[in-house]
């Protein structure tokens, strides 16, 4: 592929369409690529693969939406950015689209600002994704250099260790008399580290191979390494060994995480603020100039107005670009929630599955949100269309909507939040879950659970974007093989929080009289914000990170516990043991659930064990105490 010029394939079945669109484009700024017809296109694509591809949807044999999906699920092709070209403008067109892996839409007759915009902006972006995909790739090479600090050991062709470093035995704490002759596997690995064992046949095929895997300490803790391992060949040359170098990035791994992700959104908004700035300067004059060409042509309001409703959708999307690569704030007016909640409603019966069972519940009197209407029906779509595509075997689908209040101290703990009114969108699925090892990366700009046939990545992190750039935040709960929760909190319009007024209604509400609390939750932000809280309103406050060490508590402290404050999902030992654990041997115990989603079969079920109260994360140090009155009034 030429390294200079960016190369567009246009697929279209009438020639007069492919002209036209070598006219609008400029061929002296594109190497373009024509193909008839959807066979050639593939075949052109999988010959040379372009860095842009601008696809007509309706041709005969095979349409656009097919070939977009064999784009998409051809390794080498997979990640090319696809423009879909169509007469209809209509949210079924679209939405058939995003399923077959289109990154966006340009609607017939065309516009050249908004074509070129559209095809200078994605082509930019995908050459700036190679890039960097090609610098961490030297970045994790550089990294192995430093074998001082790293665990080096070698293995026989029968996994025998042979040689073993201080560095190893500094990581995993095996000495090199304790290693010496004894297989890898039986060391490193078990059911929660399996044994890696398609890396050595790659490695004994190709001569090395190099990726990020988990293993077990002598001391029985996990551990994350960058493993390098390399084929080791004796003096007739014939293979006798593997080298394996690893480097310990347990520690640093979330640190990375957090900073890859800020490194590419501020590079990312850098480029696209660059391209939506020379768009402006070149739609300004158009838009200032419309009110002239009235005067001077007032037989001529038709084709005006046409220019200025162009010339503004232009506008608009250059916003649309910039909420995504920054958060940048366009225009806002006042939107009455429930219009986007009932139209996502209605195409969610029109065109989800009918083997997924779609429930909504709505509060009747939703707040007002100042913002972007289409932004927000954005961010409604993505997340039913992510809840869709994680229960392929069907099940159900619930969108909530209410009005919540998020005080100071919650607030404190929670990344992006601010104290005041919100109204909150829950949309929820009873599908595949996602992993912990991954739940950090889903925001990121081209990660992708999906696979090459359902899109490039940028669903969540346009979410993202638009969320924050209307002031809001994101809570995710998720628990595998039982499904996920996305909670949007969007500022209400007239919202006024104050700290010193809640703290104030809270402490005059309610204290205590320094009876015993115990706080169960993994999470350490929300043990340590509980136990301020109540010891502030003079309780005497016991914490544990999960079940087990909760019962050990209950056990120690069994005379004087009065409440219980557990949270639903937790490792070890899930809510629903720990309460009927807790019921059985203390049953006068006051019990308060806390969860980030509970359906109506988690509610049943605690009210059948006899728990006191339920409360919804993130909950209001209000709402903690009108449950905690609720159970000593009892």
């Amino acid at each position: 592929m030429n390294t200079t010029t960016s190369v567009v394939l246009l697929v279209d079945d009438i020639a007069a369409n492919r002209e036209t669109l070598v006219e609008l484009l400029e061929p002296q700024d594109y190497r373009l690529v024509e193909a008839a017809d959807g066979p050639e296109a593939l075949k052109l694509a999988a010959e040379s693969p372009p860095d842009l591809v601008l696809l007509d949807v309706m041709m005969p044999g095979m349409d656009g939406y097919e070939v977009c999906r064999r784009l998409r699920a051809d390794a080498l092709l997979a990640e090319v950015p696809i423009i879909m070209i169509t007469a209809l403008d209509d949210q079924a067109s679209r939405l058939t689209g995003i399923e077959a892996g289109a990154d966006d839409f340009i609607t017939k007759p065309f516009n050249r600002a908004e074509l070129r915009a559209r095809v200078r902006t994605i082509t930019r972006l995908n050459r700036y994704r190679r890039l960097m995909q090609a610098q961490e790739r030297i970045h994790e090479q550089a990294r192995w250099l430093d074998e001082a600090r790293d665990a080096i050991f070698v293995r026989d062709l029968e996994d025998r260790i042979t040689y073993w470093n201080d560095g190893a035995t500094r990581l995993f704490g095996w000495t090199r008399e304790e290693v010496q002759g004894r297989r890898a596997a039986e060391l490193m690995h078990n059911d929660k580290a399996p044994f890696n064992g398609p890396a050595l046949l790659a490695a004994r095929d190709n001569g090395d191979w190099q990726g990020e895997v988990r293993k077990i300490t002598k001391a029985g803790r996990e551990v994350i390494v960058a493993s390098r391992l390399t084929l080791l060949r004796d003096p007739r040359r014939e293979p006798c060994g593997m080298l394996c170098i690893n480097t310990d990035i347990t520690e640093k791994k979330q640190a990375e995480k957090l900073m890859l992700r800020t490194q590419r959104l501020e590079s990312i908004g850098t480029l696209v603020s660059g391209v939506a700035h020379d768009l402006n300067n070149a739609l300004a004059p158009i838009l200032m100039g419309v009110e002239i060409l009235r005067m001077q042509y007032p037989d001529q309001t038709q084709l005006i107005d046409a220019m200025e409703t162009s010339a503004r959708r232009g506008a608009n999307m250059v916003q649309q670009v910039l909420t995504f690569a920054k958060g940048v704030e366009g225009a806002r007016l006042l939107v009455q929630p429930q219009h986007l909640l009932r139209e996502m409603e209605k195409i969610m019966k029109s065109t989800f599955p009918k083997n997924l069972q779609l429930q909504t519940k709505f509060s009747r009197e939703l707040r007002t949100l100042l913002g972007d209407a289409t932004q927000l029906h954005q961010v409604l779509l993505n997340l039913c269309v992510n809840a869709r595509d994680a229960m392929p075997n069907g099940g159900t689908l619930t969108l909530e909507a209410e009005n919540a209040e998020i005080d100071a101290t919650y607030a404190s703990a929670v990344p992006e939040a601010k104290p005041g009114s919100y109204v909150v969108w829950r949309v929820k699925d009873t599908g595949t879950g996602i992993p912990q090892e991954i739940i950090d990366r889903i925001f990121e700009p081209f990660f992708s659970t999906k696979g090459p046939d359902k899109g490039t990545g940028l669903g969540l992190s346009t979410v993202l974007g638009i969320v924050k750039s209307h002031g809001g935040f994101i809570q995710i709960y998720s628990v595998l093989a039982k499904g996920s929760t996305f909670a949007v909190y969007l500022p209400a319009e007239g919202s006024r929080g104050s700290d010193t007024t809640q703290l104030t209604k809270v402490e005059t509400t309610f204290r205590g009289n320094g009876e015993t609390i115990l706080v169960v939750d993994d999470e350490v932000e929300v043990r340590n914000v509980l136990r301020a809280v109540l010891t502030r309103l003079n309780f005497k406050v016991l914490t544990a990170s999960d079940g087990t060490a909760a019962l050990i508590q209950m056990a120690e402290n069994r005379t004087e516990l009065r409440v219980v404050i557990t949270d639903l999902h937790m490792p070890h030992m899930d809510g629903f043991s720990f309460v009927r654990m807790l019921k059985g041997r203390l049953p006068q115990t006051g019990i308060i659930v806390t969860s980030g989603r509970l359906d109506e079969r988690d509610v049943n079920e605690f009210k059948k064990l006899g728990v006191s109260a339920l409360l919804d994360k993130p909950f209001t140090q209000e709402k903690l105490m009108e449950a905690l009155e609720m159970v000593f009034q009892k």
